[in-house]
Formats: C-alpha cells, sequence, structure tokens
C-alpha cells in the first residue's frame, strides 16, 4: 500500500460475494484505496482493522464483529440486484415455477422481494438456502452468484450474479473516507455512468422493438389479403384496411374491442368470435367469396390467440390470370427437340432426317399432318436445331383465336387504339417472335380476310400495331402447319395461293401412326413410363404383351394423340396388372373388330400374311411377283388375289409397280407380317 493511501476490509460470508464486492470496489476506487476481502467462511484472524470496514449485510454483523477493531469505523452495507443480469429472467416463460437459491434465508427473501418490486414478478419464486428442510424439487433454479450452493435435482441454472452495494451505501463510503467534494461527484459520476450505460442500451433495444413494431405495422397495412387478429381475450389486436374493405367496417369501430362485444356487427362475430379450429374456409362476406385462413398465435406452448387472413377470390382471380399471362410471355421458348421425337420406322426416319436439314434455313416451313401426329413437336424441334434457338419461340394457333382479335394479337396495338385496350399498348405476337421463330399452327383455319394482312407482313417483314402509323421492321422464320388440303382449299376460294407459295418454301410431311406402326410399341411404352414417372410396378415392355397384336391392327384415325389418351386410360384401368383386350375402350375394340386382318377372322389373316411373306421374299431375292403367280402358287382364283391386294394396297401394306418390277412391300407391309 502506498503511503497515505487509505484502506478499506470487505468482510462477506462467502467467498463468490467476497469476489463480486471486491471487484465492484476496486472499479470504482481501485487507484484510489487498498482493498482487502475477508470470508466468515474461512478462519479470520482477529482485529481486522482498516481506514473502513465494510460488512457486506445486516445478518453477518453479529458473526462479523467479533473479528473487526473496535477502534475502527464500519458501515453496514445496503445491496441492490445486478442490474446488468437482470435481462436473464426475462426470457424464463410466464408463470414458471423456480428455485431461488442464495445463502442466508434473511438474504434469499430480501433479493425475492426486491426482484418483485422491480416487476420481475412473472415467475413463482420458491426460496431454498443451506438448512432448508421445506422445498420443491424444481428442474429450473435462479441464483445471485451461490452457484455451488443449488441442489444436485436441478437441471438448469441461471445466474443473476451477486448483488451489489447499492448507491446509497456508495455515498456513505465516500464520506467514511472523508473525500472532497469534487472527489465525492467523480467516483459518483462512474457508477451512475455505468448505470447510464444500461439505460442507453435498453433504450438502444426499446428503438430496435419501435422499428420492428414500425415495420410490422406496415406490412400488415400494405399486404393484398385482410388480416384480424384476436388475442387470449378475444380482443382485436389487428384489422388491417383491406379487412376494413371486405368487412365495410372501419377500424376504428373495432380495434381494441372484444369479438362478442354487442356494438360489433353480427356478421363478423358469425364469421370470426365463435370458429376455434385451424382450417381453411370458403364464405361470402357483402356478395363477395372470400377465402378465410385461420392460425393460432402460441406461447410458451399454449393459444395466446389466433390470426385471420381473408383474401378476396376475385382477387385471386386476378392475380392468377396476371401470373398466367408472365408465365405466357416468359414462355416464348421451344421445349422439345429431334432427341424428343420418338420412333425407329423408317418413315419417321425419313421425316425427321429431312428436318434436320431444313432446320439450318431461314426459309419458311410447311408442316403438312393429320391431327394428332405432333406437327408443333417438329415445329420446337426444329427451331432448337436453328440459329435461332437462343431467341423467341412463339407459337400462335388459329382454330383457337377469334377472328376479332387475330390482328391485335399477332400485330399489337397502341393505347387506346380500342375500347379496353391496355395501357401502354401491347407487342404482337410478331414483335415478340423477334429474332427467332413464330409458330403459325392450323394455318388453313386463318380467315380469308385476314391472309392478306398476314401476306404482307410475311413480304415486307415489317408490322404496324393498331392505332398506329409506325412501322416496326421484323425479322422472324416462318413455320407454318395444318392438317387440311391446302389446294383444296385454294380451288374453293377460302385460302390465298399466293400465301400458300409464300409459306410452302420448304416443306414437310408428317406420316399418320397408321403408316408407322412399327414405332406403335415405342410411342406406348414411353407414354406408360410417363404417366407413372418412373415408379410403375410393371415393366413397360410386358406391360403390352397381352394386347401387342391389338395395338398393332388398330387404325389409329387420332395418331399419336389417341395413342396417348389410350395409354393413360389403360394405366388407369389397369395400374398394377397388364390390360387384356377387353380393358381396351369400347370405341377402339369396335374399330379393331370390323378390321379383316385381325385374329377375330383368322383364315383371312392367314391367307393376308402368307400373301405378304411371298412379296417379301420375291422382293428380297430381286425376283418380280404379280397377282397371277400368287394365285397359282396357293391355289386361289387370280379375282380373290385381286381383291385382296387392292384392299393391302388401299391399307399402305404394298405398292403395285408397272412393268418387270410388280409388287413391292412397304414399311407398313412389313410390320403387319410381324403383327399377324
Amino acid at each position: 500500500m502506498s503511503i497515505g493511501m487509505k484502506s478499506i476490509s470487505l468482510i462477506t460470508k462467502g467467498e463468490n460475494t467476497c469476489e463480486a464486492l471486491t471487484s465492484q470496489l476496486y472499479k470504482l476506487l481501485g487507484d484510489k484505496i487498498d482493498i482487502k476481502g475477508y470470508c466468515l467462511d474461512y478462519n479470520l484472524e482477529k482485529n481486522i482493522a482498516g481506514d473502513l470496514i465494510i460488512i457486506s449485510s445486516n445478518p453477518i454483523f453479529k458473526d462479523a464483529k467479533k473479528y473487526i477493531d473496535k477502534s475502527c469505523p464500519y458501515i453496514i452495507a445496503h445491496r441492490s440486484i445486478n442490474y446488468h443480469q437482470i435481462y436473464k429472467l426475462l426470457n424464463i416463460p410466464s408463470g414458471t415455477d423456480v428455485l431461488f437459491v442464495n445463502d442466508l434465508v434473511s438474504a434469499t427473501l430480501e433479493t425475492i422481494k426486491a426482484l418483485k418490486v422491480l416487476g420481475i414478478d412473472h415467475i413463482n419464486y420458491f426460496p431454498y438456502y443451506p438448512g432448508i428442510k421445506d422445498f420443491p424439487k424444481l428442474k429450473l433454479a435462479v441464483t445471485p452468484g451461490e452457484v455451488d450452493l443449488v441442489p444436485d435435482f436441478v437441471e438448469d441454472i441461471i445466474d443473476i450474479k451477486t448483488r451489489n452495494i447499492d448507491f446509497v451505501s456508495i455515498v456513505e463510503i465516500f464520506k467514511a473516507l472523508k473525500f472532497s467534494e469534487e472527489k465525492t461527484r467523480l467516483l459518483s459520476a462512474r457508477y451512475i455512468r455505468d448505470i447510464i450505460d444500461q439505460i442507453k442500451k435498453t433504450k438502444a433495444m426499446a428503438d430496435v422493438n419501435n422499428h420492428i413494431k414500425n415495420q410490422l405495422q406496415t406490412i400488415i397495412n400494405t399486404v393484398h389479403d385482410g388480416i384480424v387478429a384476436l388475442d387470449e381475450k378475444k380482443t382485436i389486436s389487428v384489422f388491417n384496411p383491406i379487412a376494413e374493405e371486405i368487412f365495410c367496417y372501419p377500424r376504428e369501430g373495432i380495434l381494441e374491442k372484444n369479438i362478442e362485444d354487442r356494438s360489433i356487427r353480427k356478421d363478423i362475430f358469425s364469421i370470426l368470435g365463435n370458429k376455434e379450429e385451424e382450417r381453411e374456409r370458403f364464405v361470402k362476406i357483402n356478395n363477395k367469396y372470400v377465402v378465410i385462413n385461420s392460425s393460432y398465435i402460441k406461447k410458451d406452448n399454449s393459444k395466446a390467440g389466433i390470426v385471420y387472413t381473408l383474401k378476396d377470390v376475385t382477387e385471386i382471380r386476378r392475380l392468377e390470370e396476371e401470373l398466367r399471362r408472365k408465365l405466357i410471355s416468359r414462355d416464348n421458348c421451344a421445349r422439345y427437340t429431334f432427341n424428343d421425337i420418338t420412333g425407329n420406322s423408317k418413315a419417321i426416319k425419313n421425316t425427321r432426317n429431312l428436318a434436320r436439314k431444313i432446320s439450318r434455313s431461314d426459309s419458311p416451313i410447311l408442316i403438312y399432318g393429320e391431327s394428332g401426329t405432333g406437327k408443333e413437336l417438329f415445329a420446337h424441334a426444329i427451331h432448337n436445331a436453328s440459329k435461332r434457338h437462343q431467341y423467341p419461340f412463339v407459337a400462335v394457333n388459329f382454330a383457337a383465336l377469334p377472328e376479332s382479335l387475330l390482328e391485335s394479337e399477332l400485330f399489337g396495338y397502341e393505347e387506346g387504339a380500342f375500347t379496353g385496350a391496355k395501357k401502354g399498348g401491347k407487342p404482337g405476337l410478331f414483335e415478340q417472335a423477334h429474332g427467332g421463330t413464330i409458330f403459325l399452327d392450323e394455318i388453313g383455319d386463318a380467315p380469308v380476310s385476314f391472309q392478306i394482312r398476314l401476306l404482307r407482313v410475311l413480304q415486307e417483314k415489317e408490322v404496324r400495331r393498331i392505332g398506329s402509323s409506325r412501322i416496326i421492321p421484323i425479322d422472324v422464320r416462318v413455320i407454318s402447319a395444318t392438317n387440311k388440303d391446302l389446294k383444296a382449299l385454294i380451288e374453293k376460294g377460302e385460302f390465298r395461293q399466293d400465301l400458300y407459295y409464300r409459306l410452302n418454301v420448304l416443306p414437310v410431311r408428317i406420316p399418320a401412326l397408321r403408316h408407322r406402326k412399327q414405332d406403335i410399341l415405342s410411342l406406348a411404352e414411353t407414354f406408360y413410363k410417363k404417366c407413372f414417372n418412373g415408379r410403375f410396378t410393371v415393366k413397360a415392355a410386358d406391360y403390352f404383351k397381352p394386347i401387342r397384336e391389338w395395338l398393332l391392327a388398330y387404325n389409329w384415325p387420332g395418331n399419336i394423340r389417341e395413342l396417348q389418351n389410350v395409354v393413360e386410360y389403360l394405366v388407369n384401368v389397369c395400374p398394377d396388372k397388364p390390360p387384356e383386350y377387353k380393358s381396351l375402350p369400347e370405341e377402339m375394340r369396335d374399330a379393331i373388330i370390323i378390321n379383316p386382318y385381325n385374329k377375330r377372322n383368322k383364315e383371312q389373316a392367314l391367307l393376308v400374311k402368307e400373301i405378304l411373306q411371298k412379296i417379301k421374299r420375291s422382293n428380297e431375292m430381286g425376283e418380280p411377283i404379280g397377282r397371277r403367280s400368287i394365285a397359282e402358287d396357293m391355289g386361289l382364283s387370280e379375282w380373290e388375289i385381286r381383291k385382296m391386294i387392292n384392299n393391302m394396297r388401299q391399307e399402305g401394306y404394298l405398292n403395285a409397280r408397272r412393268g418387270i418390277k410388280g409388287l413391292q412391300l412397304t414399311d407398313e407391309g412389313l410390320n403387319m407380317i410381324e403383327s399377324l
């Protein structure tokens, strides 16, 4: 100790308290005073002296005074809760039972009382101290620095640290040491500054809470859903502007009121007041259909209220339509490639190879094919194989668009061009396809009055929006498709000849499914796998075995689309086992029965098979064969053979060539041999 430096002797009961209070005094006085600490729990020397003796509390004074020098002044300190640690108690759920552990009975009861005075009264305190006999065995304990005294059965401990010497006692210490007024003010300022720092932290937290509260309020007031919240007492705490609109009721007249208040409209209570379960409901409010979702507010695993969200169905419909429009605008891309075109028949291979070649060109393509043959699939694949594949692919179906909308959809319009025109106008499909490909599906259904406008756009490569005088240049590759005979339409005056020649630069004809029967089973297996998304119980190849001959014998007027529908029908009717003949759709069974080349007419089928096999052998050997030689060889009349061959020619199974070549078998004929 430096010469002239004053000294303090601190006497406490336990070591923890001694260390904590010594540390507090050093923070205030350490550079001015020499401080020594003594504990009653250890053997103390007699005649403890100092310029001031501080006894930590009244309960230990009786035991402490026999150790102190009677000539030395002393004070008994008053203690206060360590406010730095109070926040720990605020996190304990309301109504929780806790064991409060301290070293002395008086200190235990005094600290519990102090906590309640400070407002920390949301938990239930049960005192515990050495020697107590009656106490509950709780899982949670709170202690002011006496962790060593906590009993073993406690699972969680919250230490709020030792109680500090309070400000009144600090002032008494300053006076007893006869500090000057200036020094007393300076040391007091240190103590108060610590309190102010804590207040600043608390204020900062309050500011953050207010900021979060304001953000939450802004969100509640700006969302597109109505929001109503009730607390555990059914008092309405939230009623946002959308809820006002839906109920046609001002929130000033309902906020902070109980939902059962008679001044609140009965229909509001009937909708919100007596519904306890969490679920989605569909109700009618003021002639509006509204979807209501309810969800409980949870606090400490118990219900602390309920929140209702209300969505006007007309708003849902509007958002859905807006989303669909955006998705359509984003979906201007081709989804399929040539790898998606299934089939190994000669007919489809030739068509696929031709389409690959012409995809490199920028010339217009006209795709012919019956309904359901996959014309759009080819259009997608051609675009993706072209140099324009990184640009838009825009499809328009003339059969689906009414004539009144064709111009506005394809060429666009300016704002105010007609009643209902969108603000700011709208670009047409040709503009949207700029740099890429426009697919004109079902071009044979285009109205004659519109064809001249379309022809001009294709010739000039520019468009003009409805209501505008501005010319917009476009760079698009045109792919058209039709299932109609355009030449026949030209003869009837229903299709312009000049437009036909503008579109028909690179023609592609998609074969009908009945002309590529070799692909039927592979297509069926592909559709089967897609239906089950890879989780089928029967192998695709085994699934169609019992009905294989029926699938090959059927004529498929609806082509690939019809085959896909039939497969989907079968996997719904027979999901876990291969289908039988009787499982096929009735319309399909009727069509197969009237086919003369199926197993219902075995004698006829055998004759057809024998004829086709004879023609096949002759073709393979390079020898000509005709009706007369077949009739002689089979012992039938030439008239019978002629009739059967004519039928087979109509079905596309063979070709009759003039001259020495004679009859030639087609790919479809080879498929028929296999199916029979």
